[in-house]
């Protein structure tokens, strides 16, 4: 059951947003109900906290559009946090189950693999329209990058191997240097000869950096100089329109990017950054409540020690200083979802899941266990 449900989780982000909300809310209603039913493990403590302060900055944030248009079709990207709070709560509910994600992950990759390297050697373009089809490029790079620290420290050495082998294929695909520079540093850091050598680890981070920012390591340098631009002009926007206690929306954003002639008149969808994206589209009271989210969650996965949660978050954080992520529901819905997922799976099973469930793993990786008391 709980493996079929985190199939359902994963692979639902490759339907068109309507879908992929629907099947979300649907699992959430049947999970809750199925705990209640079986009265299931119980969820690690701050949960509900957690759970309560996304759905704060949920409300906020579809309150600007609802207070511009109205309750209707105008402001239905906005509910797209409810939807993202499913998600977590999914994640939450199922990191404490004792099935996990070793085989979903694996099957998720290959396949968001071949669908790339397919669009990658035929040119070929998906249809928005269809009902399948995967988020964008770098919505999709962003996703799976959250992944990285379950395949390090919950995986065996040969499927961790194959995961990343699939990821290195992926970020070629889709040309993105922000997620092979994270797999470079994952991968490196999976072998213990590498992490009880200070400089290993070096030279490991220092190709890394050059993956990400040396002109002769970029696979499309001019993003980068776009990227800046898009960032000139949001921040213009929250300096000027778009200093209010809440914002217009998404859409409204989104046009007022486009107003200004960025580069060769591309059609900019959003700021590329996280949090400049939650101020400038839903204004600085949910921008508020949203960081006050993000500081809780961080704070209790440290005070847990919860590592596994930890890398997860920071590459969470790392990602958004470059993507916006919440712009599309699939993907934000999965991060969402990983991010519970691994909170709850750190905090509940620890070094006993480690130790049993990956026996491969060397001693060095004991670093990472969580000091939580295993449960089962």
């Amino acid at each position: 059951m709980t493996l079929a449900l985190a199939f359902v989780a994963v692979f639902a982000s490759l339907l068109m947003p309507a879908l992929y909300s629907g099947a979300i809310l649907v699992q959430a209603g049947f999970l809750i109900s199925y705990r209640g039913i079986r009265v299931s493990p119980k969820l690690p403590d701050g949960s509900g906290s957690i759970l309560m302060l996304f759905l704060v900055f949920a409300g906020l944030a579809v309150l600007g559009p609802i207070l511009s248009y109205g309750v209707g079709w105008g402001n239905l990207d906005a509910l797209k946090f409810l939807f993202a709070t499913a998600s977590l709560a999914i994640g939450l509910m199922l990191g404490v189950e004792k099935d996990d994600l070793s085989r979903a992950i694996p099957i998720f990759l290959g396949v968001m693999t071949a669908i790339y390297a397919g669009l990658y050697f035929t040119d070929a373009q998906l249809s928005q329209e269809a009902l399948l089809y995967p988020p964008d490029n770098n919505h999709s790079a962003s996703m799976l990058a959250v992944f990285l620290p379950l395949i390090v420290m919950r995986m065996k050495r040969g499927v961790r191997l194959f995961c990343f082998a699939l990821l290195f294929a992926f970020a070629i695909f889709v040309a993105s240097r922000s997620l092979l520079a994270l797999t470079l540093i994952a991968s490196a850091l999976s072998f213990e000869k590498v992490r009880k050598q200070r400089f290993l680890i070096m030279v490991t981070v220092a190709l890394a950096l050059a993956v990400l920012f040396l002109r002769t390591f970029s696979l499309d340098n001019f993003s980068d100089r776009l990227r800046l631009q898009i960032i000139e002009v949001s921040l213009h926007f929250v300096q000027t329109r778009g200093a209010y206690a809440f914002n217009f929306g998404e859409a409204a954003f989104a046009d007022f990017l486009n107003i200004y002639p960025i580069y060769q008149r591309l059609e900019i969808q959003h700021a590329h950054n996280l949090l400049l994206q939650v101020w400038a589209a839903y204004g600085y009271v949910p921008l508020f409540a949203f960081i006050l989210f993000l500081t809780a969650f961080g704070t209790l996965g440290w005070r847990q020690r919860n590592y596994l949660f930890l890398f997860s978050f920071m590459i969470f954080l790392a990602i958004g200083m470059m993507e916006a992520i919440i712009t599309d529901i699939r993907a934000f819905g999965t991060i969402m979802f990983a991010l519970g997922y691994t909170y709850s799976r750190g905090t509940q099973f620890g070094t006993a899941d480690i130790e049993t469930s990956v026996p491969e793993i060397d001693d060095g990786m004991k670093f990472h266990a969580s000091a939580a008391p295993d449960r089962r």
